[in-house]
C-alpha cells in the first residue's frame, strides 16, 4: 500500500504535514500542530559552520551579545534588529591633551573581537562621537580604527599633598564637580563630594566654570584647601543655586593607561613605576597614583611635578582617531549601539 502525503518527518504518523512544499516545489511550509515553533539551531560563535552558506540562520548564545538570531549574509554573521528599545552604551573615553588623537579601546560589550571575529565590525558611522557637549562628525573629525600603534605620553602633574619618605601614593591637583559655592565678600568657599586626600595645593591656580551665580567663576589662586572644599579670595557673596567645575590649571587627563608607566622626579628611586591610578569619575582627572618603589630622603612639597611616561604600545580593539589633537581638558563620550 502507499501513501499519497506531503512529507513524512515522524515515522510513526504516516500522514504527518508538519513540513511540506507547495505543488511546484517553489515554498516550503512548516505548519507543527497546536501551538508549537521553529527552534533554530543553538550555539554561541566558537560553534558556528565552518564553512557558512548565505542565508543560514541560528541562535547565538554568546553573553557578550545578549543572546540573539543571526543569519549569515553577504560574507557574516549578522544578527536581526527588533522594533524594540535597544541598549545604548555611553562611553566616558577620557579628557583630551592637546597633543593625543587615539581614545579607547571602545567597550566590549558592543563588539568584541574574540568572540565576534565574523560578526561586527565598528565603522565611524555606527558611532556618534560627543567633544565637550559637541557632536562630531566622521570621516571629518574622527575615524574608527582597529588595533593601533598608540604614541608614547608623557604627564607632569603636580602634588596637592606633600609627601614624605615611605610614601608609596601620590595625589595630584586635579579637576572635580562643585556642589556648593558661599561668599562673604573677601573669600569664596567652594565645596565639592569629600575625597581621601586633598585635591587642591594652596598656592596652585584652578580655574572655576558654570557656578550660577556667575561670580564665582574665575582663574584664582588657592588660599584654603580641604578634603571636601577649596577657597580662594573672592568678592561674590551670591547663594549657590547650581552647576559648576573646579579644574586645577595644569591637571592631567590621561588618555592611556598608565599601569606600567615610569615615575621619576625629586626623592622617587629608580625603576619606579605605577601599579595602579585613579581617576575621578566625572572629569577623568588624574587624582593619584600607586607606585611600586617607596619615596625616600625628606618631605616633598606641594605642587612639585612629578613625571609619569607611558612607553608607545599597541592598542587592542577598535579606537576612536581624531583629525587633529583634542583640546585639553574636553572630555571625549562616546554612544555605542545607538544604530541597533
Amino acid at each position: 500500500m502507499r501513501y499519497l502525503k506531503r512529507q513524512n518527518i515522524n515515522r510513526r504518523t504516516a500522514n504527518d504535514t508538519t513540513v511540506y512544499s507547495d505543488v511546484a516545489n517553489a515554498n516550503v511550509y512548516i505548519a507543527p500542530t497546536g501551538n508549537g515553533s521553529l527552534v533554530l539551531p543553538v550555539g554561541n560563535s566558537a560553534s558556528r559552520p565552518g564553512s557558512p552558506t548565505s542565508g543560514m540562520m541560528r541562535y547565538n548564545t554568546d553573553a557578550v551579545t545578549g543572546g540573539q538570531v543571526e543569519i549569515y549574509s553577504a560574507g557574516r554573521w549578522r544578527a536581526l534588529r527588533f522594533v524594540e528599545q535597544g541598549t545604548i552604551i555611553q562611553q566616558n573615553l577620557g579628557a583630551g591633551d592637546s597633543s593625543n588623537t587615539y581614545f579607547g579601546p571602545l567597550n566590549s560589550t558592543y563588539y568584541n573581537p574574540s568572540n565576534n571575529a565574523n560578526n561586527t565590525t565598528i565603522g565611524a558611522q555606527n558611532v556618534l562621537v560627543i567633544v565637550e557637549n559637541v557632536i562630531q562628525v566622521s570621516g571629518i573629525n574622527y575615524t574608527v580604527v582597529q588595533n593601533p600603534t598608540l604614541p608614547a605620553e608623557t604627564y607632569t602633574p603636580k602634588n596637592s599633598v606633600a609627601y614624605a619618605s615611605g610614601t608609596t601614593t601620590l595625589y595630584f591637583n586635579t579637576s572635580l564637580f562643585v556642589t556648593g559655592a558661599s561668599g562673604n565678600g573677601t573669600t569664596a568657599t567652594l565645596t565639592f563630594t569629600a575625597k581621601t586626600a586633598v585635591p587642591f595645593a594652596v598656592g596652585s591656580q584652578i580655574s572655576v566654570t558654570g557656578i550660577n551665580p556667575n561670580g564665582y567663576n574665575g582663574t584664582f589662586t588657592v588660599t584654603g584647601s580641604t578634603t571636601g572644599s577649596v577657597s580662594f579670595a573672592n568678592t561674590t557673596t551670591g547663594t549657590y543655586v547650581n552647576g559648576g567645575e573646579i579644574d586645577s590649571v595644569g591637571a592631567v587627563y590621561p588618555t592611556v593607561n598608565l599601569v606600567g608607566a615610569t615615575v621619576t622626579g625629586t626623592n622617587i628611586p629608580g625603576s619606579t613605576t605605577v601599579q595602579s591610578y585613579v581617576t575621578d569619575p566625572n572629569t577623568d582627572s588624574l587624582v593619584s597614583i600607586t607606585i611600586n618603589n617607596a619615596t625616600t630622603t625628606s618631605t616633598v612639597p606641594v605642587n612639585t611635578a612629578v613625571t609619569i611616561t607611558q612607553a608607545s604600545a599597541s592598542g587592542s580593539g577598535y579606537y576612536l582617531n581624531f583629525s587633529t589633537p583634542v583640546p585639553y581638558g574636553k572630555v571625549v563620550v562616546a554612544l555605542l549601539g545607538f544604530d541597533s
